[in-house]
């Protein structure tokens, strides 16, 4: 039964490692990011969310570049 305990207690702290970790990557990430490009995302979240995406063909996104 012990040898149960520390293998859970060893899996507990390689959880908990890893939220650490997640947690500085998602710091990172989201710092980085204004305002203006949060609500842009929330944004395109809320369109993929309700079906109302706007889609473009590949050659209107060539076109857009000018490519």
């Amino acid at each position: 039964m012990s040898e149960v305990v520390e293998i859970l207690r060893r899996i507990e702290s390689k959880l908990d490692e890893m939220d650490k970790r997640l947690k500085r990557i998602e710091k990172e990430l989201f710092d980085e990011i204004s305002e203006k490009e949060l609500e842009e995302i929330k944004e395109i979240l809320e369109a993929c969310k309700t079906g109302k995406m706007k889609t473009y063909t590949l050659e209107e996104v060539k076109r857009e570049l000018g490519i």
